[in-house]
């Protein structure tokens, strides 16, 4: 059975000045995302988070993402999720959005959170939207400071250790209410006026953590520039000379590679729903989408 797109509720909303006002005060949110493949450069295929408080208040966000690539076969060994089930997805300039809004105003914490912090904001880089910059706390870094007597601090190992109930891990909405629980076990030694700048494991701002967005330039046309196009996954409005007679495609570069001397792209096509390969010296010319 395929997973819910998502699911919304977005009540509790936080104050300005963050950083400077206690933990007692204040609202935090909890993300987790789930990717097409084990590299960085890999697309969100689920994002889940939940926003809460330390008064018990609890409230959820999650959606399948269509990456617009295919889902690596190590990746689908992890958290299950297949080319089908995100098929009819919506894609990630619709699931991003709604993820900034749900985590507005809230401190950002995450289990590795530099990993998850790049993940997402590889994905507004693409989309030429600009981070946010709520404050990022890592809860394997909390947890270093703040639980011992663990032999390392993966989030099944801490789950273990503090009997902390949530379903099957490595699903995203899962995962994001393991990272508050865990977050939650880690503050329950701290004063409720600790302030949220004296947090063991904070990062700094979102947008200082995430990678910087990707340059707004419109390409020239110039086959050589589709390299750097597919390493930010940059989508691309493309006319073709394959002979197909439907006019522009819209495509998102994966990769390019070269077989018996003859060029090629391999891209997701958006009018299709699927991973194509192109002849190089068939694209006549192309734009950004």
């Amino acid at each position: 059975m395929g997973k819910n797109h998502s699911k919304v509720v977005t009540t509790v909303s936080a104050d300005s000045n963050t950083l400077e006002k206690p933990i007692g005060n204040n609202v935090f949110c909890a993300v987790d995302v789930e990717t097409s493949g084990l590299r960085m450069s890999s697309r969100v295929v689920e994002v889940g988070a939940v926003k809460f408080n330390l008064a018990g208040d609890c409230y959820e966000y999650q959606s399948l993402v269509n990456p617009c690539e295919r889902i690596a076969p190590g990746a689908v060994e992890i958290h299950g999720i297949t080319d089908e089930m995100v098929a009819s997805a919506p894609r990630a300039p619709d699931v991003m959005p709604a993820l900034l809004n749900f985590m507005r105003g809230c401190v950002f914490i995450a289990h590795n959170a530099p990993f998850d912090v790049k993940m997402i904001g590889n994905e507004l880089a693409r989309m030429r939207v600009t981070p946010p910059d709520e404050p990022v706390v890592c809860t394997v870094r909390l947890g270093r400071k703040l639980i011992a007597g663990v032999p390392n601090y993966r989030l099944e190992t801490l789950v273990n250790h503090l009997d902390i109930q949530v379903g099957a891990l490595h699903n995203a909405l899962s995962d994001a209410h393991a990272a508050r629980l865990v977050f939650l076990e880690c503050v329950g030694s701290l004063s409720p006026d600790t302030l949220i700048s004296e947090l063991p494991g904070m990062l700094g701002s979102f947008n200082e953590v995430a990678p910087p967005t990707v340059d707004d330039v419109e390409p020239t046309g110039d086959i050589f520039e589709l390299e750097a196009l597919a390493r930010s996954r940059i989508s691309i409005e493309m006319e073709y000379g394959g002979g197909t007679g439907r006019g522009p495609v819209v495509v998102t570069p994966i990769y390019l590679f070269e077989k018996n001397e003859q060029g090629y792209l391999n891209a997701y096509c958006h009018r299709d729903g699927i991973q194509k390969t192109y002849r190089l010296d068939r694209i006549i010319d192309f734009r950004r989408a």
